[in-house]
């Protein structure tokens, strides 16, 4: 283990670090972070969450983020209406309204009632 003492902008940290070039490769290593005793703790950051590739079908409504599908406002072979209700998907106890971003017709449905999804899952397609 070893103390270094590490300056971002004006605030300074020491830190303990664990050396891997001398132990097996197999080992975990542990980080630890502590402010000076002059400087405030740094907020860590998080890394930017990496988003699905979404499909490529054009006239996909994807979900824009995990949760359950509370209902199916559509059929298939509706018409909608550009910003018409299509679901409502429950996420962190809200519900939220996924709407059409296009005028046209439901071609199938892909989630119902009850069905968890994952950001990016194709709800429907229109077309």
């Amino acid at each position: 283990m070893r103390m270094l003492r590490i300056t971002i902008g004006n605030k300074s940290y020491d830190v303990t670090v664990e050396d891997l070039t001398e132990a097996d490769s197999y080992q975990t290593s542990s980080v630890r972070t502590q402010p000076t005793e002059a400087s405030p703790a740094l907020a860590p950051q998080a890394a930017a969450p990496v988003k699905p590739q979404l499909p490529i079908d054009n006239g996909a409504v994807t979900s824009p983020m995990a949760g359950q599908i509370k209902s199916v406002l559509v059929k298939q072979s509706d018409e909608v209406k550009q910003g018409q209700s299509l679901v409502i998907l429950e996420a962190m106890k809200m519900e939220n309204q996924i709407t059409a971003p296009v005028a046209g017709t439901v071609k199938s449905i892909n989630a119902q009632e009850g069905d968890s999804v994952r950001e990016g899952h194709v709800l429907l397609v229109l077309e």
